[in-house]
């Protein structure tokens, strides 16, 4: 039978008579082709209310049903058959009968395993059991020998565990304890893994050879009564019912600590600005889950990472924090919501026309990389010489933690003019993959924005605190050219001239993409770029003497000092620092970053000619510059070189594979709006720093003038003397040579009034990406206060009118 129903046993009563006579079922009182029907039941007959049948709820047998809770605590119960849908039903309680809220579909190609196992077999798919874990996982045993892992937050697939190598033991049994997850299969095996990580932990097997009988219960507990010692005893039925006494090294089952122990230091959270202890303690513990996307066995810790941000916003005072769904086998986002405290807006409901600051950043870090480089473990904190050590710690999981403890300080002091959502993705290094259909889902979580705060860019310097107002956009592509009439490289000295060269062609196809120097060759590239005006030229020349004059000793300003000649250092300095910033910030480029060929052969090899020849590229782009334009064009230029090598002789025959992929939309922002302005004292007043020879907003509206009109406008000379003081002003005006997709797509998705303010914490020297990432711990306080700072004064300056 395919349906699915409940009895509430305290609300039984027996059908008589009449009753029983008239209920009719398809499936129970259909005739069997003699004719003859089930008999009706003899004494008392207990039945299921009709209102408690929900008929067909599967498209086949009904296989196994658990009750539990979902993450927010709800009654549920779960489902699962024939059809390999496992169904969530809402439970009330109340005696109504339980609704349907969720349809959990496997993603394509689990029905045997990781995804890489290419299996899509619809008759693997039927969903034999199910257990539930203790931190809101729901494992799924299939036909397959496969265990499905579902996060009930976001209701994803976020892993499936594939059966041994050349085996497929049907999954007939699951039990979740102790911190292990028992699979007992059809070969007589019961799988371990662990619930933390998701990592094999082994298996159990009975001593007897001859014994195969599928294993089809399961049962058990932990014998300590904790959830670290892996110590538990089980119990295995199936031919015969044994009991395990299970006692599991404790490499095997990581030591799980309470997310709420993890993210705060008690349970009333500090809003002391002067005990940065509590902040250091709570990133350090944040910063030991290696969060690194896009790595499958790290997916489970992403999501404990994603989990330990929910609970330290819940804990500091979020009206609500969940797990947002990214997309497809993507880790999910963090979103959270601190109403409003201030005066009369204290109590205001939140609908989803409610003005709003949104923080944006990401939890994700990238990977550690070579072990060797690292002074101490990447992945844990570090202090040494007033900064923080470890990955993640600048890039982004600091900044975030410090704009966090600023909104929690705000709320709880009754400051906080404005609801303020967070927006912190797990898919940042990849991309943001996710992110827009994520928010785009939950528009009316995030109110209407009037800024979009982050703060992911470094200072120019190492003491000079500075506001970004502009990124480049970028582009990626790939370029393969490949011989199709051969699938395997051969000899130089037997085939060399008379086959296709696919290495050859591509290097020729790289060459006229860029000249020497660096312009790019790409026709029309160009064509859209502003004009640098004079105003411009000047506000950058400031800038350059300004960092030249006091940070003589920034990696920026010495790597270039030392690259300039002796003679007239200064000046020489000065003009080679100024052309660097503009190609970085100002001019598109176009970068290749490396070359692959098919030759699997050691590199000494050198007599091979390869079968297929790859390069990545990728283009920054400038204001006003269309992605889709630049990407139509750069495809042309590639296609049109191919064509011009393959014309005639031997290479005819190659093959061109091209793949451009618009990632990111530059990005740039007007310094000399009242949002910026208010950003800027915010920073001057965190740091102390005399704001009395400022002109940073005027060199913004000089240079943002001359960008966007041909006309010149009035600026005062470019002496020297006027110019070194000039730009006596702090902060900095910056902008950066990288990309964030987010940054613009969020400013235009909450169109008309959401400004991005970009608000850097880091020093130039903080090695995001790189070994020995670090952070300032001053920077990480003071960062915390600029945000305090801003948040605290932004319903002055921007449209609070819902």
């Amino acid at each position: 039978n395919a349906s699915v129903q409940w009895f509430d046993v305290g609300r039984r009563r027996a059908m008589v008579g009449d009753e029983l006579a008239e209920r009719r079922s398809r499936f129970f009182d259909a005739r069997a082709d003699s004719g003859s029907a089930s008999p009706d039941p003899s004494g008392p007959a207990y039945v299921v209310d009709e209102r408690c049948i929900a008929a067909y709820a599967h498209s086949g047998y009904v296989y196994c049903a658990l009750a539990g809770q979902l993450a927010d605590g709800r009654a549920a119960l779960f489902t699962a058959g024939g059809d390999g849908a496992v169904r969530v039903w809402g439970v009330s309680g109340d005696g109504q009968p339980p609704q349907q809220l969720h349809v959990l579909t496997r993603p394509t190609g689990a029905g045997a395993g990781d995804a890489d196992s290419g299996s899509d077999d619809d008759d693997d798919s039927c969903v034999h059991a199910l257990a539930l874990g203790a931190d809101g996982l729901l494992f799924a045993g299939l036909q397959s020998g496969a265990v499905c892992v579902w996060d009930l937050e976001t209701m994803q697939c976020i892993r499936t565990l594939a059966p041994a190598a050349g085996t497929a033991p049907s999954v007939f049994a699951l039990l979740a304890t102790g911190g292990l997850l028992y699979a007992g299969g059809a070969d007589g095996r019961v799988r371990v893994w662990t619930t933390t990580d998701l990592q094999a932990a082994g298996h159990l097997e009975s001593a007897d050879a001859e014994d195969k009988s599928p294993v089809l219960a399961l049962a058990g507990g932990s014998s300590s009564g904790g959830s670290g010692s892996g110590d538990c005893e089980v119990v295995v039925g199936g031919g015969d019912v044994g009991v395990w006494a299970v006692g599991w090294p404790d490499s095997h089952v990581p030591q799980q600590q309470q997310l709420e122990q993890l993210a705060v230091s008690s349970q009333q959270p500090q809003h002391d600005a002067a005990a940065p202890q509590d902040m250091l303690r709570t990133l350090g513990r944040w910063v030991q889950l290696r969060s690194v996307a896009g790595v499958p066995e790290l997916q489970p810790e992403c999501r404990r990472a994603a989990l330990f941000l929910r609970d330290l916003l819940l804990q500091h005072g979020a009206a609500d924090a969940r797990l947002l769904a990214g997309a497809a086998g993507a880790n999910p986002l963090v979103y959270a919501r601190f109403d409003a405290t201030a005066g009369g807006a204290r109590g205001a409901a939140f609908a989803p026309d409610t003005p709003t600051v949104l923080v944006y950043g990401h939890y994700d870090v990238m990977p550690a990389g070579d072990a060797a480089l690292w002074a101490a473990p990447a992945f844990a904190l570090r202090g040494r010489d007033g900064y923080v050590y470890g990955r993640g710690v600048s890039d982004d999981k600091g900044p975030v933690l410090a704009m966090l403890l600023a909104v929690a300080d705000l709320h709880v002091r009754g400051r906080l003019a404005l609801p303020v959502v967070f927006c912190i993705e797990g898919e940042e290094e990849r991309g943001s993959l996710g992110l827009q259909a994520a928010v785009e889902t939950h528009r009316a979580l995030f109110g209407a924005p009037r800024v979009v705060l982050l703060s992911s860019a470094y200072w120019l310097g190492e003491r000079t605190p500075c506001l970004t107002y502009g990124m480049r956009g970028s582009i990626r592509a790939t370029v393969r050219v490949a011989a199709p009439e051969r699938s395997a490289d051969v000899h130089a000295g037997v085939w060399g001239g008379a086959v296709s060269e696919p290495l050859a062609c591509l290097s020729h196809v790289l060459a006229r993409l860029v000249a020497p120097g660096g312009r790019v060759l790409v026709p029309g590239f160009y064509d859209a770029v502003r004009t640098v005006g004079a105003a411009e030229t000047r506000a950058m020349r400031r800038l350059v003497r300004w960092i030249t004059d006091k940070e003589a000793e920034a990696p920026l300003v010495a790597r270039t000092a030392a690259a300039s000649p002796l003679p007239e250092r200064r000046a020489a300095t000065r003009t080679r620092l100024h052309d660097q910033l503009m190609r970085r910030w100002r001019f598109p480029t176009l970068t290749v970053h490396h070359v692959d060929v098919s030759t699997g052969a050691a590199p000494s090899n050198a007599t091979l000619v390869p079968a297929a020849a790859q390069a990545s590229l990728s283009v920054r782009v400038v204001p006003d510059q269309s992605l889709d334009d630049i990407a139509a064009g750069l495809r042309a230029h590639i296609e049109h070189v191919f064509a011009e090598c393959c014309a005639g002789g031997v290479d005819e025959a190659l093959r061109l594979e091209l793949d451009v992929q618009p990632v990111a939309q530059w990005w740039l922002a007007d310094p000399s709006t009242p949002v910026y302005r208010l950003a800027a004292e915010a920073i001057r007043q965190a740091w102390g720093l005399d704001g009395s020879d400022d002109t940073a907003a005027a060199d913004a509206d000089a240079a943002l003038a001359a960008s966007e009109s041909e006309h010149e406008p009035e600026s005062e000379s470019d002496d020297e003397d006027g110019v070194a003081t000039g730009h006596g002003s702090t902060p900095l005006l910056i902008r950066e040579g990288g990309s964030i997709p987010a940054v613009p797509w969020l400013e235009s998705f909450f169109a008309p009034h959401a400004v991005a303010v970009n608000l850097p914490m880091g020093q130039s020297s903080d090695n995001a990406h790189l070994a020995n990432e670090r952070i300032s711990i001053e920077n990480l306080i003071r960062g915390r206060d600029v945000v305090y700072r801003l948040l605290d004064g932004i319903a002055d300056v921007v449209d609070t009118a819902a």
